[in-house]
């Protein structure tokens, strides 16, 4: 059976959750609370010694890093739909994964944590402009088009989604953004959407 470590407010932690019910694969949560430091017992660190949520966990198989997770779950369960085999669609998957992982990260993601988690945030100061920059982005990738990195839903859309859809938690408005919500309003269309206290 496939467990996931899961707090559910973390992002990383809800975009595993996402995939993991867009692809109507059965899964156990293990609940992990890191305001008590549950990442940091021995236990858990001899899963992840990088002390983080999320984990998966397949039998003997540990993932850690929820991009290696959605990837592997695509490729597991998803097909080439979720992450192409193709090298040409592949780049472009990856390279959008990417952007998920470092421009949203440092932008609307971490605006997040420095209005809650302000301990957590090592870029408060910076948040705004790296949330402006980091949506300029993503709304000019998606003006004219309806998906991130190809011309239906991957692990980029699924990767991206968190961050931009609780933006509003760190105070980063969408509305100069139109394309974006766009795209948010058809990523909750998808069969299997689950919100991120779902």
């Amino acid at each position: 059976m496939i467990t996931l470590y899961n707090m559910p407010l973390a992002l990383n932690c809800y975009k595993v959750r996402l995939l993991l019910s867009l692809l109507k694969v059965p899964h156990a949560k293990h609940p992990v609370d890191l305001l008590t430091g549950d990442h940091q017992t021995p236990d858990y660190l001899a899963l992840n010694p990088f002390g983080q949520v999320p984990i998966l966990t397949d039998g003997p198989l540990v993932l850690r890093d929820s991009q290696a997770i959605l990837i592997w779950l695509a490729r597991k369960f998803g097909g080439d739909q979720w992450m192409p085999t193709n090298p040409d669609d592949e780049a472009l998957v990856n390279a959008w994964l990417s952007a998920a992982a470092f421009e949203l990260r440092l932008g609307p993601y971490d605006a997040r944590l420095a209005k809650h988690f302000p301990w957590l945030c090592i870029n408060a100061d910076t948040v705004v402009a790296q949330s402006a920059r980091a949506l300029g982005l993503f709304e000019q990738r998606l003006t004219g088009r309806e998906w991130i990195a190809l011309d239906h839903p991957t692990v980029a859309d699924v990767a991206a989604y968190p961050a931009i859809a609780q933006a509003g938690d760190g105070d980063v408005s969408l509305d100069p953004y139109p394309a974006v919500r766009a795209w948010a309003a058809r990523m909750q269309a998808l069969p299997g959407f689950v919100s991120l206290l779902d």
